[in-house]
């Protein structure tokens, strides 16, 4: 290969850098990873390539979304000329121009600039020097600082920061470190002026410099390591053969709810940002310094703002799968029950959260026998829901298989102790009712159901039984009352009764038996709808602290007298 071909790229900031084509694949685009990296959102990830084949270079387009272009034509593969102009992309801020190897001398090139134009004399022309090297740094500065504005992952802002501070102080290598769950360092980027990612027996480097910097929460930076004034360990400047070292610590400023003009802010080290060199030597210049600690700022706020951001999208990713959780659960609830003629019913059932730990059902076991089942899971959230879905399925095999109530209840109980925590329970109220109003009924551990009877009196339906889940030597015995025409049973969980309002107080059985009193004349639909109503009422819309779920019967007139 001959003597290679040249980028000179021209910022919008007036500063121009020559970018040798010393490879046979030259990558461009906004991934950290590639040769040329361009930081706008109208680059791709991985954009062109520039290939050097039979002596001659082209430019391909690797599948960007918005183009390659050479001398303002979009091109798919080109062969490059000498002066052609290349366009990333709608990238207007760098302006790109192909040299090839007939170009006499690279700061030939840069001397044309109109922004930079060397003085005749050598102190003019290392002053110009000087002062295009500190413009070169700025305009770095700011084109990183501007991408920090995209979207990218952390691992692309983690080598951003890398490779810019390798470029704004000259240095040959860059590390960042961050701190873990336990409070110490861990590598996170390592890599060589040339993009390239160490190995980890090339991670060596000063260590006392790196605490000092990440324990004192300030900069350490050292333009001579072998002066003895710093005072380094002599084994890791001699073992590491160091001659410059630069460490800033990453700050978070912590914000606190109770602020006024006065208050400081706690700075939170969560890393620190390293660079150094072994052959070079030279003082970081006052310039170099406040933008390497001002990278270190824009960084640490930028890798905040990646972090909440991909918290955002996790917790929409969890809302997504809850939602379809919930649609599941709805799912298990029964649907298109035909109600016999001899009573009527209604139910519903509404999480505190998106999936909850109550449920109920209706099972038709004959055209004259129908079961209830009125549950409530221990906790909340999906690990309640699908104990709650496990127990349901279980008693709905139970009973279709036409067991008595007092056998389903206690294999559902076994089943429970020996597959649920032990710290999950199941409060649980099943009744059975035939068409003579013959209701059979256990409770084991539940709300006890309200029973209004046609002439008023109220009544309640408990059982001594204990909760299931709980000991795999339980016994649950069954009661039987008569239901008659115009009779309510209200079957609750405590999410109802246990509602609380701005006072503090809760809705409590109390005022839940004097609403169904009141209104028993209403239908099933109309007493569950009002129960409702009256609860939202009471808790003057505060958040929903548990499940409410209802199952309301009511008696007909046609109950066959056997």
């Amino acid at each position: 290969m001959q003597r290679p071909a040249q980028l000179k790229i021209s910022s919008q900031f007036g500063v121009t850098r020559i970018i040798p084509l010393t490879k046979p694949v030259f990558a461009i685009g906004r991934k950290a990873e590639n040769d040329l990296q361009l930081l706008s959102d109208s680059v791709s990830r991985q954009h062109a390539e520039i290939l050097y084949q039979d002596d001659a270079y082209f430019i391909v387009d690797v599948g960007s979304k918005r183009g390659t272009f050479v001398n303002d034509q979009r091109v798919q593969r080109c062969a490059l000329q000498h002066l052609d102009r290349v366009r990333i992309g709608g990238d207007e801020d760098q302006q790109i121009i192909f040299l090839d190897d007939t170009v006499e001398n690279a700061s030939a090139i840069f001397d044309s600039s109109p922004h930079l134009r060397l003085s005749s004399t050598t102190n003019d022309r290392n002053r110009e020097a000087s002062a295009n090297e500190e413009l070169q740094k700025l305009s770095r500065f700011i084109e990183v600082n501007q991408a920090f504005k995209f979207s990218m992952t952390p691992d692309d802002v983690l080598c951003l920061i890398v490779d810019a501070a390798i470029e704004i102080t000259g240095a040959e290598r860059g590390f960042l470190m961050l701190r873990n769950g336990k409070g110490d360092l861990e590598f996170k980027v390592a890599r060589d002026r040339n993009r390239n990612w160490l190995i980890g027996n090339e991670f060596s480097m000063s260590r006392s410099v790196v605490e000092e910097a990440f324990k004192q929460n300030h900069s350490v930076i050292i333009n001579d390591a072998s002066d003895p004034r710093y005072d380094l360990p002599r084994h890791s400047v001699r073992h590491l053969e160091l001659r410059s070292i630069a460490c800033i610590p990453l700050r978070r400023f912590q914000m606190s709810e109770n602020m006024d003009a006065t208050t400081v802010l706690k700075r939170d080290v969560i890393g620190v940002l390293y660079v150094d060199s072994q052959v070079s030597s030279g003082t970081l210049s006052e310039t170099s310094v406040r933008l390497l600690e001002s990278l270190a700022f824009e960084a640490t706020k930028s890798l905040e703002n990646v972090r909440l951001m991909h918290e955002e999208q996790e917790k929409k990713s969890l809302e997504s799968e809850l939602n379809m959780a919930r649609q599941v659960q709805i799912t298990l609830s029964p649907t298109g029950f035909n109600e016999p003629s001899h009573f009527g019913v209604s139910a519903l059932s509404v999480p505190s959260r998106y999936v909850g730990g109550d449920f109920y059902d209706l099972i038709p076991i004959s055209d004259d026998r129908s079961v209830f089942v009125l549950g409530d899971v221990s906790g909340k959230g999906i690990a309640a829901a699908l104990l709650a879905a496990m127990a349901q399925g279980a008693l709905q095999v139970q009973f279709h298989s036409a067991l008595p109530l007092t056998s389903v209840i206690t294999s559902i109980n076994k089943l429970l102790v020996q597959r649920s925590a032990s710290n999950k329970f199941i409060t649980l109220f099943c009744g059975e009712l035939d068409a003579h109003g013959h209701f059979t009924y256990i409770n084991a551990g539940h709300n006890p159901p309200i029973l209004a009877r046609n002439d008023g009196s109220i009544e309640t339906l408990t059982t001594r039984s204990v909760v299931l889940g709980a000991f795999d030597f339980a016994a649950y015995h069954p009661l039987q009352t008569r239901l008659n025409p115009g009779d309510v049973v209200v079957m609750y969980t405590d999410g109802v009764t246990e509602a609380v309002n701005a006072a503090n107080e809760m809705y409590g059985e109390e005022r839940l038996t004097a609403l169904v009193r009141e209104q028993a004349g209403l239908s099933a639909e109309g007493i569950k709808s009002m129960i409702l109503e009256d609860v939202i009422r009471f808790t003057q819309g505060l958040p929903q602290g548990d499940d409410i779920t209802m199952i309301v019967l009511k008696m007909k007139a046609e109950i066959s007298r056997k």
